[in-house]
């Protein structure tokens, strides 16, 4: 496999992590593990990883926030990150396998004219591109976001023992990844995500003498343990 000449990939289209994260550190440092570079026979086996949960309950939050630490350790992604939202439960904008690897081929910088029309085609070509950045040490971390069958996602994963991948889904999906079951937040984490969420409390003037306070008023009302669902950008999933 050779790279065109003059390739200039789109791998920079994570988006930004929330600064509400809460509750998930645990899996966060779990799925880190499972991406470090190196490591043998063993940490090849589980350079997939798959985070399944109900919808909302924040699995995307928690693959941005393992992305984004792991861009930042030395050596570990110098390729740098592909993001495909395949939209598995959304009927109107979901992605098809074909369509979802005709983007990535072409964010990974192959012309159009390259990429073959069929879905084995697109997968052959696509694994091969990522295998070649690998090989010349420019490692990828593929994620795929929102995947609702085994059939969807498979096309789309890495195959080469070196490129890592980050699966999310409602679903357990047969896949041969190392699957991540992500709960709702227990209380006390519900609590302070709401909490640091809520907006400031808004000083206002005492009538007589014009001092700002702040009302006590503003505080949130916390009746219960919230979903999870830490990044409130995207629809709930």
């Amino acid at each position: 496999m050779v790279l065109p000449p003059e390739v200039k990939p789109a791998l920079s289209g994570l988006q930004k992590a929330s600064a509400t994260f809460t509750g998930r550190d645990t899996h966060v440092e779990e799925l880190l593990q499972g991406l470090a570079p190196g490591g043998g026979e063993q940490q090849r086996a589980v350079l997939v990883a798959a985070v399944a949960g109900l919808a909302g309950v924040g699995k995307t939050e928690l693959i941005v926030q393992t992305a984004s630490r792991a861009m930042k350790k030395p050596g570990w992604f110098p390729g740098g990150v592909l993001f495909v939202d395949l939209f598995g439960y959304d009927t109107e904008r979901r992605l098809s396998p074909e369509r979802a690897l005709d983007g990535l081929l072409a964010a990974l910088g192959m012309p159009g004219e390259h990429i073959p029309a069929d879905l084995q085609g697109r997968t052959r070509l696509y694994r091969s591109v990522l295998a070649t950045f690998a090989k010349e040490g420019r490692r990828i971390l593929v994620i795929i976001d929102n995947a609702s069958s085994a059939e969807q996602a498979r096309p789309l994963l890495p195959t080469d023992g070196t490129t890592a991948a980050l699966l999310t889904s409602r679903h357990t999906l047969d896949v041969d990844a190392r699957l991540h079951d992500l709960a709702v937040l227990d209380e006390p984490s519900s609590i302070e995500l709401l909490q640091g969420s809520a907006p400031s409390p808004r000083p206002r003037r005492h009538p007589r003498d014009g001092r700002s306070r702040s009302s006590r008023s503003h505080r949130p009302a916390v009746r219960g343990p919230a979903t999870g669902a830490v990044h409130r950008r995207r629809p709930a999933r």
